[in-house]
């Protein structure tokens, strides 16, 4: 009971306080509205909700600005959701500030009050925020105001960013949406001369596993084009210590403008901004290039439908699994400037028409520099249309569900990220260890590299690096494969990825608090499936995990790790079927072969029972074989029970070893 009364508590000092200040939340009259802008720059809605550029207060899109400068009188109205008593009248001013002469209050029955008069002895400015002091508490109800301006007072643009009411004694203030328990002050830290230089170093991009990162260099020396070129470079950490970056050469760099903004977590697939042309030309869009034994391929355009850019940035990022991807870009449904945008990878291998991401992101300014982290939740990007301390801040906001449009609130990460210059492209390893970012404060060049240790507060939700290699079971040589992961609870589709032990380990981020169906594809090989449980895993960490590929001949025995059945039951668990699928497609690419299905259990139980159930969980695995055009003559069955364990049964996870289902191959 006294739990319950303490929320109540709290709740009614919540409700309290939502009463005591109130943002504008509609517009009920205007007498001109400036229509020059993309989208809704600078329109009467930006008017609405809390301020955009204040306490900074400089001019922005985000803000309601009248059709022309200097016209004379100008007016809007605006309405609150809940009428309430007023003590208070705040109106952020972005720009031109001093133009108010009038302010008309309008209770429920419609009735009219003039509030102000524009006498100073009843306001107070403040970080571009006019408050007006009523001389009491109001007997009535505010529903709306209507505020009038003479543009003429002061030369130039007039803004007006947002308007508040409130009952409270305390002023209203414009408030930077901090993230919650950011330090003030952070180290950051400069990579050095061996990543940075005199020229420009912009764009960073951190390899997943944080052991590499590619930028952009501006009007670098040995840059291909020695003058005014971009090209793309990369620098390999070894023993905490950055080396000397080297230029990623051609086909990646031309004498165009070359930049990257994405590498997978394999370090071997990389988009590029622009399609390139054979001609070594360059045209807006995005290309791909991949690693191979030989280096870089040529990059080729990614297929975007209906893409379109407008704006002289853009920028592209894919989550980890590969299948969605967020970009920036301004076009016909943008809110103003650059918005950020979400595209889903088709069947055909084309990427979906770009999605707008939804208010909860985009302002009437500029989204940029997307980056979502390894957690497919958490992204990070720039703006300067949200209030902040600087020209561009840098931004985080998780995902809310599987449309990619609901958000948390954008929360600014702090005075230690940005400061009064220019801070974008933050990138972060799948450790959350670190940020990495450009800025020009105390750099060597223009814009240099920088790294500064993530709070927890501000990082993304833990994941885990899973890399290793696929191996000959017989010559434990590596040998090329397609690995696949699979999602057992299968909320999400399989992660496939082609191994190339010339080239390296294969590499894939995975969800913590999961467990995953490990496995290989190779012609004339059966892979036996493994599971990796990250149930208990609540932090990053590495894990190595080598795949045996056993080569498909007669009388070698494999466990299918990945079936699963129903406690006590044979029903196939749905996590088990992606692995059948795979051995019916392998016997029916051999039509001659047969094979045999055994069953074990534990020791737990009934022994009789134990047999039996072994033997109907064999014969539900051949049921659904048959399913996939199998002849049932072509699989035999036999259910040992608890005969033939593979561990002692004296605790759970050895008793997980001893209930499996195995085949052999009788004939090929």
């Amino acid at each position: 009971m006294r739990l319950i009364q303490c929320l109540l508590l709290v709740l009614a000092g919540l409700c309290a306080q939502a009463q005591n200040e109130q943002w504008a939340s509609n517009v009920l009259g205007v007498s001109s509205e400036y229509t020059a802008g993309n989208g809704q720059q600078y329109r009467a809605i930006q008017i609405l909700g809390k301020p955009n550029k204040l306490p900074q207060g400089e001019s922005g899109a985000s803000a309601w600005r009248p059709e022309q400068p200097d016209k004379g009188e100008e007016w809007i109205k605006v309405g609150f959701e809940t009428p309430i008593a007023v003590r208070q009248i705040a109106i952020g001013e972005n720009s031109g500030a001093g133009c108010i002469t009038t302010i008309f209050a309008y209770d429920t029955q419609n009735k009219e009050y003039n509030v102000y008069t524009g006498k100073p002895e009843t306001t107070q400015r403040g970080a571009g925020m006019l408050r007006v002091w009523l001389p009491q508490l109001t007997t009535y109800k505010i529903t709306s105001l209507k505020i009038v301006l003479d543009t003429k007072r002061v030369k130039d643009w007039n803004e007006i960013d947002a308007v508040a009411i409130s009952a409270s004694e305390t002023p209203i203030e414009a408030q930077i949406n901090l993230a919650k328990n950011v330090p003030k002050e952070l180290k950051k830290e400069n990579l050095g001369p061996n990543v940075n230089s005199k020229a420009n170093e912009v764009a960073p991009v951190i390899s997943p596993d944080g052991k590499t990162i590619y930028y952009t260099r501006y009007d670098h020396p040995e840059n291909l084009k020695t003058k005014e070129d971009y090209d793309v470079w990369f620098a390999e950490e070894k023993g905490g210590v950055w080396q000397k970056a080297r230029n990623m050469g051609t086909p990646v760099n031309n004498t165009a403008e070359n930049s990257i903004c994405y590498i997978s977590p394999d370090d071997r697939t990389a988009l590029l901004m622009n399609i390139y042309r054979p001609d070594g030309t360059l045209s807006k869009g995005v290309s791909i290039s991949r690693k191979n034994k030989n280096g870089w391929t040529f990059p080729q355009e990614l297929r975007l439908q209906s893409y379109v850019n407008e704006h002289s940035f853009s920028g592209f990022y894919i989550s980890p699994n590969g299948k969605i991807m967020v970009l920036s870009l301004q076009d016909a449904n943008t809110k103003g400037g650059a918005d950020l945008y979400v595209s889903r990878l088709q069947n055909d291998g084309t990427w979906s028409p770009p999605a707008n991401m939804g208010a909860d992101l985009n302002t009437a300014d500029d989204e940029f520099t997307p980056f979502l982290a390894t957690d497919n939740q958490s992204i990070y990007f720039t703006s300067n249309g949200r209030s902040g301390y600087g020209e561009m801040d840098i931004y985080v906001s998780r995902r809310l569900d599987e449309s990619w449009t609901k958000w948390s609130e954008p929360e600014n990460l702090g005075p230690a990220f940005n400061t009064s210059d220019y801070e974008a492209h933050f990138t972060i390893p799948a450790s959350g260890s670190y940020a990495y970012f450009c800025s020009s404060e105390n750099s060597l060049g223009e814009f240099d590299i920088f790294r500064i240790k993530l709070p927890e507060s501000v990082r993304p939700i833990p994941t885990v690096m899973l890399q290793g290699s696929v191996v000959d079971d017989l010559t434990k040589q590596a040998v090329a494969a397609e690995v696949i992961v699979e999602d057992l609870d299968q909320k999400q589709p399989p992660q496939r990825i082609d191994y190339d032990p010339a080239v390296g380990d294969f590499k894939v981020v995975l969800d913590t608090q999961k467990q995953y169906g490990l496995t290989a594809q190779r012609k004339g090989y059966q892979a036996a499936g493994t599971i990796v449980d990250l149930t208990k895993e609540k932090q990053y960490r590495e894990i190595r995990r080598e795949i045996p590929l056993t080569p498909i001949e007669i009388g070698k025995k494999i466990t299918l790790n990945t079936i699963r059945f129903a406690q006590s039951k044979f029903d196939l668990l749905p996590s088990s079927l992606p692995e059948l699928d795979r051995l019916a497609q392998m016997m029916a690419e051999n039509g001659s072969m047969e094979i045999m299905l055994e069953g074990h259990t534990d020791n737990v139980g009934d022994f009789d029972a134990n047999v039996q159930l072994s033997k109907d969980r064999v014969e539900e695995v051949k049921r659904y074989i048959t399913t996939k055009n199998i002849s049932a003559a072509r699989i035999q069955t036999k259910g040992y029970g608890p005969t033939r364990p593979i561990a002692p049964n004296t605790n759970e996870e050895s008793r997980k070893l001893n209930r499996r289902v195995e085949f052999s191959i009788l004939k090929m």
